[in-house]
């Protein structure tokens, strides 16, 4: 019997750019070349050298989840990705491979070491004890990954070239997140650059030019062949194609990829300033009055002897590109997630018939969109499903430096050695973005009233000093997007609020109708046995 024929090989490599503080965690607690230190959290890295890195099973996961939620196909995702064997089907190989990734950080950044807090939604604060550190990736870190596709078959080129380009398309966007704490911001990534070179391995020079050639020059080859390349993946391999004279099959990827996306999810857009409406109820554009925000963390470079403490500054990337990466203010991302997650849950209280025992139903909806707490050890914690795909950048505003000191309640007096020293984030907007996986009209619902809130009278706050006024932020606009039917589906939250009789507010109102059977305090399932959050309607 005949051999096999080689096949074709493609080599991939993609430049991928952190866009957030990302934390890839060691598979070991401690791993073999770290000191002990007070981290609770390292980052994996590679035991010879101890440099950061992204392991190729973790690549491979990501991609196989970008494809998996692209696809919906579990079939076609073990095309490309390989399948075990189950009932009785045979198994199969992946027929992609990946390398290990090396972390490359910004000129004059480091790995930081962050200060983790769990914040408890309902009141807003840090709970007692709930407090470790954690290694990061900071903004602007880049990954040069290395992917080698095989192709049995000429017949099987077009189709698993499809799968690739497909599962690509997923890094960055409302797509793959990268680490942990995803659902408050971290772990954004965007893929810049993808190159793509196609090898017939029955062609002895392309033989020799995979196989007579040593690892590190066949990645320094990849990685000069990124200077130029396109952002999309398809885009590359189409290039390649048509320079093998495989236009068919080029035409066939391109055309398959720019095909609509189909998933059913929304993004809640907001525009947040820092500041409180001077007259609430005239709408906009009224006037705002700019108020202070502190979000604690350590004071960095020439402010470390002047102050105490300090509003929270990150790298920003400003062209990924590039890798363009300048220190900016910030809103924090747990305690952003925590003041929409606390609003949110304020107003089905109050809402619901029965406020101090919301009913079993009202809770594991809430549970189901807004992530649970693990109360015991022996619980499973609920992922969130509302999910911030960023950590919101402070633009415009100043600092204000402001010295408070502790006043004894007895004598008025101040005490001695309670003098403090503070900078604050005064004025400035921020973009903020949250995500939403497959959303029904009741968790739209709730989206509007908590935009009503921000956009009115915002009772809640964001970071300390709530007691003396700080940490006021109002949504100057704010719009839902809906994705998955048809045309996206845009609805300006901000005019439904202040425009009761246009059509965005009677939208919200057709959103509005799905809530009262959860407010109600009903049984916890649907007659059917879905999840009040699945199936499209409660």
């Amino acid at each position: 019997m005949n051999a096999a024929a080689p096949g074709v090989l493609w080599e991939v490599a993609g430049r991928w750019c952190l866009l957030s503080d990302t934390h890839v965690g060691a598979a070991l607690a401690v791993p073999r070349h770290a000191a002990q230190s007070d981290v609770d959290l390292h980052l994996d890295r590679d035991p010879r050298t101890g440099e950061p890195r992204l392991r190729a099973t973790t690549l491979a996961g990501l991609l196989r989840h970008a494809l998996a939620g692209r696809t919906g196909d579990p079939g076609r995702v073990g095309e490309l990705f390989g399948a075990a064997e189950e009932d009785g089907a045979v198994p199969r190989a992946s027929a992609l491979e990946a390398d290990d990734a090396f972390a490359r950080l910004p000129e004059g950044t480091g790995v930081a070491v962050r200060t983790g807090t769990r914040v408890d939604p309902a009141a807003g604060t840090v709970r007692p004890g709930l407090l470790w550190q954690w290694e990061v990736l900071p903004a602007g870190t880049v990954f040069v990954v290395h992917l080698r596709l095989r192709v049995p078959a000429p017949a099987d080129e077009a189709r698993l070239l499809t799968l690739l380009a497909l599962a690509a398309e997923g890094i960055g966007g409302a797509g793959v997140r990268l680490g942990g704490r995803t659902g408050r911001g971290h772990g954004a990534v965007r893929a810049t650059h993808w190159a793509a070179r196609r090898l017939d391995l029955g062609d002895e020079h392309d033989w020799f030019a995979h196989h007579g050639v040593s690892w590190s020059e066949r990645w320094s080859a990849a990685e000069e062949a990124l200077s130029d390349a396109p952002a999309d993946l398809a885009r590359a391999l189409g290039r390649e194609l048509r320079a093998a004279g495989r236009t068919g099959t080029a035409a066939h990827v391109a055309a398959r990829t720019a095909a609509p996306d189909r998933r059913r999810r929304a993004e809640l857009r907001l525009t947040l300033a820092v500041a409180e409406r001077e007259d609430p109820l005239s709408g906009p554009p009224g006037g705002l009055r700019p108020g202070l925000l502190s979000v604690g963390d350590t004071p960095a470079g020439d402010r470390l002897g002047e102050v105490d403490r300090a509003h929270r500054s990150r790298p920003v990337v400003d062209d990924p590109d590039k890798g363009v990466v300048r220190i900016a203010p910030v809103l924090g991302d747990a305690a952003l997630f925590a003041l929409v997650k606390r609003i949110a849950a304020r107003t089905l209280r109050d809402a619901a018939r029965d406020p101090g025992a919301p009913g079993p139903r009202l809770r594991d909806w809430f549970a189901h969109w807004w992530g649970a707490d693990t109360p015991a050890r022996s619980a499973v914690p609920r992922p969130s499903r509302v999910r911030l795909r960023e950590v919101p950048v402070i633009a415009g505003g100043a600092m204000v430096t402001a010295t408070r000191m502790t006043v004894d309640a007895l004598f008025g007096d101040a005490v001695d050695g309670r003098l403090f020293t503070d900078d604050l984030q005064c004025g400035g907007t921020a973009e903020a973005v949250f995500d939403i996986e497959d959303p029904d009209d009741a968790v739209r619902g709730l989206c509007a009233l908590v935009v009503r809130d921000l956009a009115t009278v915002p009772f809640d706050t964001l970071g300390a000093g709530s007691g003396v006024g700080h940490g006021r932020v109002s949504a100057v606009r704010a719009e839902l997007v809906s994705y998955g039917e048809g045309s996206p589906h845009r609805v300006d939250l901000v005019a439904a609020v202040f425009s009761p009789g246009g059509p965005d507010a009677a939208a919200v109102r057709g959103w509005l109708r799905s809530l009262p059977p959860l407010l109600s305090g009903g049984a916890g399932e649907q007659g059917d046995g879905t999840h009040p959050g699945e199936g499209g309607g409660v």
